[in-house]
């Protein structure tokens, strides 16, 4: 194969995902509490904002769609100093979160150097519902150095998200992928398996698997580090 899709969250980086949120949401609050946001106004604006970029048909990048959907919840605030200020965060407290994260996969890295031998192309396909500074971060959290993809999915470059479709057709288009060389990991079925299965990408669950109540789906499982061996049989069939 050529060209390897991991999702993140759950995937290459092991988590509970509602305690992440929780505690990234307190962390962020707290960062942004001086500058006078009521808290419950705060998260429920950021979840305004990351909605709308699961809504977005494409037509502007997910950064711009989430920025003009958090200040329109508020009168008077700026959102280029909203903007400056949550971007100092990820570069200072957002690396506090790894608390929220389990311990990274064991042999993570010799898994990632592995899948590098066998792909022209790694890339993470994390939902962009972040900057890429701290796409970056959750990679390390991970265990991961983030110089060996080859891309990182974020909300400066995205224009779609995740659960639509067009999230994944953007990146083959990208980077002109043909959906026979391209396999897909990722935890969830709703999020990852459905869209690989529409748009024909061979696709595996692996990590901290979420399936969809009553799904009839049967995804294939595989366990993050068997990932290698599986490249490997390929690599042999052709």
């Amino acid at each position: 194969m050529k060209t390897i899709l991991f999702d993140l969250d759950g995937t290459l980086l092991p988590m509970n995902e509602d305690d992440f949120v929780n505690g990234y949401f307190g962390k962020l609050y707290k960062f942004m509490a001086p500058y006078g946001y009521e808290k419950d106004s705060f998260i429920d604006a950021v979840w305004y904002g990351t909605k709308a970029m699961r809504l977005n048909d494409g037509k502007r990048i997910c950064e711009d769609v989430y920025w003009d959907a958090f200040i329109s919840k508020f009168e008077g605030k700026d959102k280029n100093f909203a903007h400056q200020k949550f971007n100092e965060f990820y570069a200072t407290v957002f690396n506090e979160t790894k608390q929220y994260c389990f311990e990274p996969y064991r042999k993570i890295d010799e898994v990632i150097k592995a899948c590098r031998e066998y792909a022209d192309k790694l890339i993470v396909v994390a939902n962009p519902v972040f900057p890429l500074i701290a796409m970056q971060e959750r990679i390390v959290f991970a265990g991961i150095d983030p110089s060996i993809f080859d891309f990182i999915t974020s909300y400066e470059t995205s224009h779609f998200a995740k659960p639509n479709k067009m999230f994944i057709k953007e990146i083959m288009d990208r980077f002109n992928l043909d959906t026979k060389d391209v396999i897909y990991f990722g935890n969830s079925e709703k999020e990852d398996g459905r869209v690989a299965k529409e748009l024909d990408i061979e696709f595996y669950l692996t990590g901290n698997v979420v399936k969809e109540e009553n799904s009839l789906d049967g995804y294939k499982e595989i366990e993050f580090e068997s990932i290698p061996v599986l490249l490997q049989q390929k690599l042999a069939k052709n």
